[in-house]
């Protein structure tokens, strides 16, 4: 599921648009204008746009780049029913993801919202070496749209790490073999923007603070789990 806005001033059509995403499970939001549609970015975190070029106001490619500068990550598609090709040039120069033609094919506009969904998902890798604990914070995190991977031990790590780049690990500090804290100093000399998120089944207070000298330690979560609060700590992360 996506989070979803569409921007038209054609009220019906965009209403429309907003219904059958919602049918295949989407979550969606309408802006009339291009100011709206600012506004509601400031105020709510978006997976996808769908944006008219031709808009009361500032175009759609003006409110593109305004949108982008609250929100660079974001992925936004122009649509519009008229020939433009000026300024869908400008949207594509300026990132827009792609560009369609109204009257769209609604399956092929699916097939596209599959696609950037599938791109924009996060790839997270739990260390742990509790069974249990892996299994139930993997099956959390993909029902909240995440790959996911894991590893058992610190060995099955590091391999992991060499091999793929991950946007956040989930790391136990304390493993059987290569402890916590070396497969953190690893992780962050290959990957120095990787969020990392550390647990423990105790405080471990040496332990964490050398992990925050290293500045390396995005944030502590103390086992058993709370799903709810490490959710809350990915999304202050932007995952």
């Amino acid at each position: 599921m996506a989070k979803i806005l569409i921007v038209d001033d054609e009220k019906d059509l965009g209403s429309v648009l907003c219904s059958i995403l919602k049918l295949e499970g989407h979550e969606t939001a309408l802006a009339l204008d291009g100011y709206e549609a600012i506004e509601l970015i400031k105020k709510e975190r978006y997976d996808l746009i769908f944006m008219d070029i031709r808009l009361p106001g500032i175009n759609g490619v003006e409110t593109f780049i305004r949108i982008k500068e609250i929100d660079p990550a974001i992925k936004v598609v122009m649509m519009t029913g008229f020939s433009v090709e000026d300024l869908m040039e400008q949207a594509l120069r300026e990132g827009a993801y792609a560009c369609i033609h109204k009257p769209f094919d609604v399956q092929k506009v699916i097939k596209l919202i599959e696609q950037i969904i599938s791109e924009n998902k996060k790839v997270i890798l739990i260390v742990n070496g509790d069974s249990t604990t892996r299994e139930k914070v993997k099956t959390a995190l993909i029902e909240k749209n995440y790959n996911v991977c894991t590893a058992k031990d610190g060995e099955e790590a590091i391999a992991k790490l060499k091999d793929k780049q991950y946007d956040c690990i989930l790391l136990n500090l304390t493993l059987p073999g290569i402890n916590g804290l070396s497969i953190l100093k690893q992780a962050k000399e290959l990957y120095p923007a990787v969020v990392v998120i550390v647990m423990s089944d105790c405080e471990l207070p040496e332990m964490i603070r050398e992990a925050e000298i290293l500045s390396a330690a995005y944030a502590y979560i103390k086992k058993p789990i709370d799903i709810e609060e490490l959710i809350g700590f990915l999304k202050k992360a932007n995952l």
